[in-house]
Formats: C-alpha cells, sequence, structure tokens
C-alpha cells in the first residue's frame, strides 16, 4: 500500500488559522510525504498565504470565487459561476479522491462535481445541532450529502443529527492530537504571575464572555494571576468592552493570533475551553499534549470524549460562569493536583496519534478508490 501512488485533491474557503485548516493541512502533509499528488483548493484569492506550513510538492490553487462584487448583478453572476470554476479546476487536478472541509465548502464541492464520476469525501467540523448555516444552506447539505462516497464527522454525536440514509455512508475520524516537545517551557519556581489562557476564533460560539466573567469572579483572591486570551475575530471590540466593564483592563490581555501553540502553551499555567459547542476541539488536545491542566464546559461535542472528570482535567457540567469560576478556584489553589492532571492529559497523545488518525483517513480513501474501480 505505501508503494501506491494517487492523487488527491483538497477543497476549503481559505487556509486561514482555525482548527479544520490545521486539520486539513495535516492530511495534506502527511499524504504529501508519502509521494502522492496532493492539490489544494482554497476558494480566495491568495493575498493571504497558508496559515500552515504546506509541504513543497503540494501545489495550492485559489481560485477568486469568494471577493465581494460591486452590484446586485455581478454579485449573482460569481454565485451562479463559482460551481462552474471549481467543476473545471477539479477536473483538471484530474484527482482519485476529492475531500472537502467545512459545510459550504462541501456543498459547494458536491454541486460542482456532480456527474463527474470523481469519488468525494466531505468533512464536517462542527457539529450542524448547534451551528446554524440558514435553513437554505442546510436544506441543500441534506440533498447534495446523499451524493458523497463519505462524510468524515468528528463524533458519535453530529453523526446523531444527520438522516439515517446518510448515517449509513458515514466514518467517525477524530482529529490527530501531536504531541510536540515544549522547548521553552515556563519556570513555574521563579515567582512570575500564574497564566491561565485560552485560544480561538473571538466568536460567539467560544465563550469567551462567559471566561471573561468567570475570571472576574476570582482575580480578588489570586492577584498573581493574568489571563490571556489568543485568537482574533469580529467579536474582539465586545469582549474589550467586557473586560473594561469588569475592571480587568490590567489582568486580561487578548494576544491575537500565536504562530506558535507550542511556545504559548509553555508559558501557560491552566488552559480553558470556554465553548459553548464545538467539533473536535483542536486546541484542547494540543494543551493537553503539552501537560498543561486543562478545564473545559462539558459542550457539545468533543470535551468529553477527551477528559475524564477529575482525572486528566475538569469538565463542566454546566455553561455558565459562576460553575466555571468554582472549577478555575480549585485549579488555582491546589497546584500540586493540577499538576497531576496535567502529566496525566498527556498521555491523550497515545489515543489520538497522527499514526492511528492518519491510519484512519488513508484507509477510508483507499477504500473508497477500491469501490470506485470496481464500478
Amino acid at each position: 500500500m505505501n508503494d501506491q501512488f494517487f492523487r488527491l485533491t483538497l477543497v476549503i474557503y481559505k487556509m486561514s488559522g482555525g482548527g479544520a485548516q490545521r486539520v486539513l493541512s495535516i492530511i495534506a502533509n502527511y499524504f504529501a510525504e508519502k509521494g502522492w499528488a496532493i492539490t489544494l483548493m482554497t476558494f480566495d484569492d491568495g493575498s493571504q498565504p497558508s496559515f500552515y506550513q504546506l509541504h513543497p510538492s503540494i501545489k495550492c490553487r485559489t481560485l477568486s470565487i469568494m471577493r465581494n462584487q460591486q452590484g446586485l448583478l455581478k454579485t449573482l453572476c460569481m454565485h451562479l459561476l463559482r460551481p462552474f470554476i471549481l467543476r473545471s479546476a477539479i477536473r483538471k487536478s484530474k484527482p482519485d479522491v476529492v475531500i472537502a472541509f467545512i459545510d459550504l465548502s462541501n456543498i459547494l464541492t458536491l454541486v460542482s462535481t456532480f456527474g463527474l464520476k470523481i469519488p468525494v469525501i466531505v468533512s464536517e467540523r462542527v457539529n450542524p445541532a448547534y451551528h446554524s448555516i440558514g435553513i437554505f444552506w442546510s436544506t441543500l447539505r441534506l440533498m447534495v450529502y446523499r451524493w458523497a462516497s463519505c462524510l468524515v464527522v468528528q463524533t458519535q454525536d453530529a453523526m446523531s443529527w444527520f438522516s439515517p440514509s446518510i448515517q449509513k455512508i458515514s466514518r467517525i475520524i477524530s482529529n490527530p492530537i501531536i504531541a510536540v516537545p515544549i522547548v521553552e517551557k515556563k519556570d513555574k519556581s521563579s515567582g512570575e504571575n500564574k497564566v491561565i489562557m485560552a485560544m480561538g476564533r473571538l466568536v460567539e460560539q467560544k465563550g469567551f464572555d462567559l471566561l471573561l466573567k468567570a475570571f472576574s469572579r476570582i482575580e480578588n483572591q489570586f492577584p498573581n494571576c493574568q489571563l490571556h486570551i489568543w485568537g482574533q475575530g469580529e467579536e474582539k471590540e465586545n469582549l474589550l468592552k467586557i473586560r473594561d466593564e469588569l475592571g480587568l483592563k490590567e489582568r486580561v490581555c487578548f494576544k491575537g493570533m500565536s504562530q506558535d501553540h507550542n511556545y504559548t502553551m509553555g508559558q501557560a499555567d491552566i488552559f480553558v475551553l470556554s465553548s459553548r459547542y464545538e467539533g473536535f476541539p483542536n486546541v484542547l488536545g494540543e494543551a493537553m499534549a503539552c501537560g498543561l491542566p486543562v478545564i473545559s464546559f462539558n459542550c457539545p461535542s468533543g470535551p468529553s470524549e477527551m477528559i475524564i472528570h477529575e482525572k486528566n482535567g475538569l469538565l463542566i457540567s454546566s455553561i455558565d460562569e459562576e460553575h466555571l469560576a468554582k472549577g478555575l478556584h480549585r485549579l488555582m489553589e491546589d497546584e500540586l493536583w493540577a499538576n497531576q492532571l496535567g502529566n496525566e492529559a498527556q498521555k491523550i497523545t497515545e489515543t489520538y496519534s497522527l499514526e492511528k488518525v492518519m491510519g484512519q483517513w488513508e484507509k477510508l480513501i483507499l477504500e473508497i478508490i477500491g469501490n470506485e474501480r470496481k464500478n
């Protein structure tokens, strides 16, 4: 199997610094290392390079079908042209399999490849029960996903949202969690401020408003503690306003995008996932792999599959600031116990190793190629 050569085309709207993009880059790099021909297609204009490093053999094609048009007629024309532009690009790449990531990219890819007899794998990256894409797109998704060779989801919860006919062609593949040794770890005996960190897009889903309110409940009890929030997004101004209204300007820092998660996590003492819902939270797995004590809402879906409560982290059953504050207080108050949780958390890499997860992807791809050639 390792000597076989295949052409793989990957489709996503853009290669920004999100969790879905990170996993897609891992898939692309893994198969490029095996000598497969990888084409990565994005819908943007290429003005922003991929946030994640890509293997030099990967062909990147930017289709410029996301750009805003001046005027209603031009906008309508672009919407109508998108499937044809993507269809032409996919045909030229001559793939054995196409893999699309994220709901709207999945829908457009399936519409674009209709009738081409090219197998398409689509992958949902969040739980659709909690992430609305609107009635039109949601209805279209349920219609066109039946055309896919396979739907990949990350959890059983996400799979259960779909109809039985779509579940029959679905596969659960979690994200890989890669153990990377921390090059420069914080000296916790140095007397420096303790750092609680969180990371993610600054959007309502991630619950940073709840985190700020939870932190405000404990900040007076731990005056040497700071909260660092990493990420960018449209909710930044609102979150800054909440921070300032809570009197936390000197205690909470919004750090922007992290180019080196490994170093960033090495400088933290506790990691918090305050999301209202997730798909499979990559950043939680990274924090656990780095040996950080972690605390997370038991939101749908992902955290409960990674955290065993009070063994390798804390799961907060109620999604509110009061219970989150109590959990943070426990970790801050008992540093020895928190460190024990962090040590146990590192074992997460055994369950979600790169080899195991990518082995599942490879098995699926080869299975679909084999079925296609039989037909």
